[in-house]
């Protein structure tokens, strides 16, 4: 060989040899140290192993569940067949992060052991101490997959279903009954406001729908005496709604309501049942004018139906029906006071009480969108702004779920216990408005129903998707993103009627405003955190005994 040619390769060979020294970093220690090392190594070796094992078996039986269940997708483009109980679908090759590594698994198996076994060398050598007063503290704390460490001490299976029986089950026995009542009085108030506005030229009442937690079968103990209602309105004959949507700040949406003169001429020369009185008649068109003015000097501000002006028109309806059906019932009926929803107080004689809140929406064209009177939030909102909300697709999606779902599925307890030990903290005196909502843990809900199958919410397995619920909110606190279910989704089932624009819409992120105040995510994660406190210490006392 070339002489000149050897220098490179000693000079490469030697650079080699220095990073596999820097690399490797032997320990120089007596021999017994080494012995000590290698037994630890072998102790941790096995360990990984028995967990690595572990993991291979969850994907095996995953996978077998996912191949007996992969005509879900046709399902949800409206194609039922009665042996399809799958909810979901995802596209080819898209199983996320914990598909990747369960996919490679003995690659990254393998690397992780020797990371792990380098760290250890390294770390035995050094022996650093724990300073738990360090002022370098990370802004945001690091949740692992499920399957590791902070699940550690998680209840057991006997001991969720204790919980979820005491706290839950016993104090929400009677609340398919006292809905199915609360639905049926409205229906007798929402009649008698028919027949009172039929001669006058008002907004017209259609059927009620009971909307939230307590209709969707997964309220708490906070949702037995609060009901909401949705109460829909169309225009008065001769007039429509035009809905002007726009966005807000954050994410939020609302939209404002035109009401102006309705043109039937089409319909009237298609089926002759009704007169344009735009412009069939002159007479009929003035009267048509003048209605229409009146409407506006009573429900709107301008042009734009008014929130508050309609609320109180639907209010004083309410009370005059209230009046021809009072014999009919054995409690008595207030109306508290609001400016956004027409609410009602029923006291009976035996002390309890409901409040019921009568929430006015006009529905967007043919979907179940609806732009409500009433929102959770209403800051920077005016009396025009009709905030846009999606309770009814929601309540839609959920319903779907138990009817094509197996007997007894746990995916509603996982969210009733979530949200009951959430309650604890908020008696205390001087407790601070929560950051993370009900309508968050729902939302992960929904889409941990799209991600797997139906079959893998059985009862025995609550204990498993509890830990998923808790494992998908710490990721999305970790990455200050949790994407509506709705507007943006692309794996939502057809059969949820929504407006085409909001299925290839650019996904809204809930936890904006957690990318935007340092302060608000402190205090979710530090809310986070409490969760799985309490749920690794849940109390064994019944509520009653508790209290």
């Amino acid at each position: 060989m070339n002489p000149d040619a050897e220098a490179p390769m000693a000079v490469i060979s030697l650079l080699f040899l220095a990073v596999m020294y820097v690399v490797h970093h032997p320990l120089l220690v007596s021999d017994r140290m080494d012995l000590d090392t290698l037994a630890r190594s072998r102790q941790l070796e096995k360990r990984m192993s028995q967990e690595m094992r572990q993991l291979e078996l969850e994907f095996e039986a995953r996978k077998r569940a996912a191949e007996q269940k992969q005509k879900a997708e046709s399902f949800w483009r409206g194609d039922v067949s009665g042996d399809q109980l799958v909810l979901g679908r995802k596209e080819e090759g898209q199983e996320g992060p914990l598909g990747w590594l369960l996919g490679n698994l003995w690659s990254a198996g393998l690397f992780c052991l020797f990371l792990l076994f380098e760290l250890l060398r390294q770390t035995m050598q050094h022996e650093p101490a724990f300073d738990s007063s360090s002022d370098e503290e990370e802004e945001v704390r690091v949740v692992p997959l499920p399957s590791c460490g902070w699940l550690t001490g998680f209840p057991s299976q006997e001991t969720l279903e204790s919980f979820y029986e005491h706290y839950v089950q016993n104090v929400t026995r009677d609340l398919p009954c006292t809905c199915e009542f609360v639905e049926s009085f409205v229906d007798d108030l929402i009649e008698a406001c028919r027949v009172l506005s039929r001669r006058e030229a008002h907004p017209q009442l259609e059927d009620c729908l009971g909307i939230g937690a307590a209709f969707e079968k997964w309220g708490t103990l906070q949702d037995t005496q609060k009901f909401d209602i949705l109460v829909p309105i169309v225009p008065p004959q001769g007039t429509m709604f035009i809905l002007e949507m726009r966005d807000l700040a954050l994410g939020r949406r609302c939209g404002s309501v035109l009401l102006e003169l309705g043109c039937m001429c089409k319909r009237e020369k298609l089926l002759g049942d009704v007169l344009c009185l735009v412009h069939h008649q002159r007479d009929h068109s003035v009267a048509l004018d003048k209605c229409g003015s009146s409407i506006k000097a009573a429900l709107c501000t301008g042009s734009h139906l008014d929130v508050c002006k309609t609320v109180q028109w639907f209010r004083n309806m309410v009370g005059k029906a209230w009046a021809l059906l009072a014999h009919k019932y054995d409690f008595k009926l207030s109306l508290p006071p609001s400016t956004t929803s027409c609410k009602l107080r029923l006291d009976y004689r035996s002390g309890r009480s409901l409040l019921i809140s009568l929430v006015l929406g006009v529905q967007r064209e043919d979907t179940l969108v609806y732009l409500m009177s009433q929102a959770p939030d209403q800051e920077q909102l005016t009396t025009v702004d009709w905030p846009e909300s999606f309770a009814v697709c929601e309540h839609l999606f959920l319903k779907l779920v138990g009817r094509f779902a197996p007997e007894n599925t746990c995916h509603l307890k996982c969210l009733q216990i979530i949200l009951s030990l959430q309650d604890f903290p908020r008696s205390s005196p001087g407790a601070s408005h929560p950051i993370l909502t009900a309508y968050h843990f729902k939302t992960i809900l929904m889409h941990l129903l799209l991600q797997l199958p139906l079959t893998e919410w059985r009862h025995g397995l609550l204990a498993q998707r509890l830990q998923d619920v808790l494992w998908f909110l710490g990721r999305s606190l970790q990455q200050r993103s949790l994407h509506h279910f709705l507007i943006g989704n692309a794996c939502l089932p057809l059969t949820i009627p929504i407006p085409k624009t909001f299925r290839n819409a650019k996904p809204v992120n809930l936890f904006q405003h957690l990318v935007l105040s340092p302060g608000a995510h402190s205090q979710a994660v530090e809310e986070f955190h409490q969760l799985l406190a309490q749920v690794k210490t849940l109390p064994c006392a019944p509520l009653a005994e508790a209290h």
